[in-house]
């Protein structure tokens, strides 16, 4: 009480998280240990490495099978199984209930607290009365999954979630059967490290995510200002020879065929000079008709045209 009171509740830890209010008693089971259990000798300190040399069932069920027989190994792998899917079975049916009762009632939300626990008693009872043998460590799964069901639906909004996060807490419930064993709130605990075990890879894969697009973003950038880049030069490279003067005296020089090269004289060539000839004739025969042209010089040297 006074670690919920003084510490949790004020300071706002774990808010909205599976197995808040055992993790409350979980925190304080281990404070009394530290202060008073332990030193007066109350409770062992190998309580808290308990599995470690002492044989402890799955799900800390209270039994007294004989481990050397191979059916009774054969009965924890089934007492495994069905922990698992308890736990599964209490965290999505009673998060499944909430969210269906938030959808259709907005304003009125369901007590988180009152749907789990009401599952709980009603599977409980079932188990009971079927005289199922390992009805003790499948009332453990459903602790674990009835403290998952009790998660703040903004912290988990779907029934996608709540599976994932269940399946995640059964598989800390399997890791922690043999530590910490009889401490009161350890279902509790059990349901947070599950939580927030998922949240944790859900911030990573999300960041790796956010860190691929962006990676992937930045080489679309870098491909797009290089293709541009490229097609710039190629545009700086073309405009000089498009923006160049073209003379038509020069041309027929630079067209002239080669004796040496094999490529075949182009007509525009011939072309020019024809159209060369008869300019430089008719403005000729304008001048001698006008009377002001130079005339025939005797004197002057007659020259080819081909010179």
């Amino acid at each position: 009480g006074l670690v919920w009171c003084f510490v949790i509740t004020p300071f706002k830890i774990l808010d909205g998280s599976g197995g808040r209010l055992g993790t409350t008693a979980f925190i304080g089971m281990n404070i009394t240990m530290l202060l008073f259990f332990g030193p007066l000798g109350v409770v062992q300190w190998e309580r808290y490495i308990f599995g470690l040399y002492q044989v402890v069932f799955i799900a800390e069920e209270d039994t007294r099978m004989d481990i050397t027989n191979a059916w009774e190994w054969a009965d924890e792998a089934e007492l495994a199984i069905g922990y698992f899917i308890s736990v599964v079975w209490l965290g999505v049916s009673g998060g499944a209930i909430r969210i269906a009762h938030n959808n259709t009632h907005p304003p009125e939300a369901l007590n988180n607290v009152l749907v789990p626990s009401l599952i709980a008693l009603i599977s409980m009872l079932l188990i009971n009365s079927a005289g199922y043998k390992h009805a003790y460590g499948l009332y453990n799964g459903f602790a674990v999954g009835s403290y998952v069901a009790m998660a703040s639906l903004q912290k988990i909004p779907t029934v996608k979630k709540f599976t994932l996060v269940s399946c995640t807490a059964a598989i800390w419930g399997l890791v922690l059967t043999p530590f910490f064993v009889g401490f009161p709130g350890k279902s509790g605990f059990t349901a947070m490290m599950g939580h927030q075990t998922f949240e944790s890879i859900e911030r990573i894969v999300k960041k790796w995510h956010q860190q691929r697009l962006a990676h992937c973003r930045r080489e679309d950038q870098m491909r797009r200002a290089n293709h541009s880049q490229q097609h710039h030069q190629e545009q700086e490279a073309l405009q000089p020879a498009a923006a160049a003067p073209i003379n038509h005296d020069e041309a027929p020089s630079t067209l002239l065929h080669h004796p040496h090269s094999h490529k075949p004289q182009r007509e525009n060539s011939v072309l020019l000079k024809h159209q060369r000839r008869q300019q430089s004739r008719l403005r000729h025969y304008q001048d001698q008709k006008q009377g002001n042209g130079p005339g025939f010089d005797s004197n002057s040297k007659l020259q080819h045209r081909g010179w």
